[in-house]
């Protein structure tokens, strides 16, 4: 090669040096410049292209990627702008940007929908952070603290708890843990203490609020206190009024109190499509109760067998040595139970993010990046939901065989019923039926078949009580 070419590569070179910090300026002013102007796709796209010129150690690095996970965050993709927050948390470069970090981390959590092993169990649970403000610390002394009582730390969990400051609402949520583990440590007593001095909290979060009262509702039927686990769970239904559960667990609350005409309207709420995929086989069980209890013997029968009317698929297929994980309606059904629940969220929001990914205009290299991060997202979602589910779908499984088994004892009881004649079970007295009158305040509308959430509890069945006492 000549001393002439030798000197071109020479300045090609030079050029080309010169030339990456000119373009890594221009990228992070960009976006800066982007995120004050709240573009959040342009200045993730800017954040990018500084953070693929520029080097770790660059001072400016770890507040690109902070842009970036900011930006990620309001463009609603909001596992990726998580991975970035942990990134950023992990690396500890930069100790200034640790609370920002892990304060977005918080928000992404705060969602309720998010990759637990990713940011809780296998970070936040096994780091140490050094000093950070005491709003941070709680948010990741909470969750460690958690993480320690699932694993039966309870004496380091109580130690962790312990220094949340009283004011802060991180401070309810390990009370709740607390009253959690009375529960299960059979000292009921204890748990309703607890409970009952949370809720009395006027800023509860919703999410905690409802647990709370999802809790001593449960504890008080458990206890056959029926009117105080009634009144729980009707200001349950007011702050989650698409949970089928509730819908039941208030039904059998409302035949135990003696109104079966109640617990009909309540079970009809359950036929509701928004609750299609809701598998309730003891349903069907209630309602042949609540009309046995009016001595409504042929429409008790029709009721339980419709069991195997909507179900026979899925019995047939259990009855044949089909695996519960391998028949669909039960698979469907089980993604709204337990854990399974948690995952699927999950899984279906990764899903929703990488379709809402492909509609954003953002830089081609940050696009391969995301696809690829959202593609391997999803293929161990998927897994981790596959290897999960088997257990909730055993147990969906299982309550629908003893349903049926039900039935058959509930239709031979009911023949043996017409031959005593029409008298009403021994129980509860039953509660009189609702007058409709002609005028007041109320006002009474037929069930024409259209369901309305906000009335969906409020249903009633105006049956007729066949019963001669």
């Amino acid at each position: 090669m000549t001393r002439h070419a030798w000197a071109c590569v020479i300045l090609l070179l030079a050029s080309c040096r010169v030339s990456v910090p000119i373009q890594k300026e221009e990228a992070f002013h960009s976006a800066v410049e982007a995120k004050v102007e709240e573009s959040p796709t342009r200045a993730a796209s800017g954040a990018w292209a500084f953070l693929a010129a520029a080097d770790p150690d660059d001072l400016r690095y770890d507040r690109a990627l902070l842009l970036l996970g900011q930006s990620l965050e309001e463009m609603e993709l909001d596992w990726a702008a998580g991975m970035v927050f942990r990134d950023i948390s992990q690396a500890r470069r930069n100790m200034e940007l640790l609370p920002q970090a892990l304060r977005g981390l918080e928000r992404v959590v705060g969602t309720g929908v998010y990759d637990e092993d990713l940011l809780i169990t296998g970070f936040l649970s096994a780091e140490e952070f050094g000093w950070v403000p005491e709003d941070v610390q709680a948010f990741v002394d909470y969750h460690r603290g958690v993480d320690l009582a699932r694993r039966g730390s309870d004496a380091w969990a109580d130690a962790v708890f312990a220094k949340l400051p009283s004011d802060s609402p991180y401070a309810a949520r390990a009370e709740y843990v607390r009253a959690v583990r009375f529960v299960a440590e059979g000292e009921d007593a204890e748990a309703i203490a607890s409970l009952e001095g949370l809720a009395d909290h006027d800023d509860l979060p919703s999410d905690l609020a409802q647990e709370v009262e999802r809790s001593l509702a449960r504890l008080a039927f458990e206890e056959q206190r029926f009117e105080d686990a009634l009144a729980h769970f009707q200001t349950l239904r007011e702050q989650a009024p698409d949970d089928p559960e509730i819908l039941l667990e208030t039904a059998w609350t409302e035949f135990y109190l003696g109104d079966s005409r109640k617990t009909l309207g309540l079970l009809i709420a359950l036929d509701a499509p928004v609750h299609q995929h809701y598998i309730s086989p003891e349903r069907y069980l209630l309602e042949a109760l609540a009309l046995r209890r009016l001595c409504q013997f042929g429409a008790a029968r029709e009721a339980a067998v419709r069991l195997r009317r909507k179900h026979g698929g899925s019995l047939d297929a259990l009855a044949k040595g089909k695996l519960p994980v391998e028949v669909p309606e039960l698979h469907t059904a089980a993604r709204l139970r337990g854990r399974s629940s948690r995952n699927a969220r999950f899984t279906d929001r990764l899903q929703w993010e990488r379709d809402r990914l492909a509609a954003l205009r953002i830089d081609d290299g940050l696009r391969a990046h995301l696809d690829d991060l959202y593609d391997r997202g999803l293929v161990e979602a998927q897994r981790r939901e596959r290897a999960e589910i088997g257990r909730d779908v055993d147990a969906l499984a299982e309550e629908l065989l003893g349903a049926e088994e039900g039935v058959r004892l509930i239709v031979h009881e009911l023949g043996v019923s017409l031959l005593r004649g029409r008298r009403r079970p021994p129980g509860v007295a039953e509660q009189p039926a609702v007058e409709v009158p002609l005028s007041g305040e109320r006002v009474f509308f037929p069930f024409t078949g259209e369901y309305w959430t906000d009335e969906m509890d409020d249903l009633v069945v105006v049956a007729e009580d066949r019963c001669v006492d």
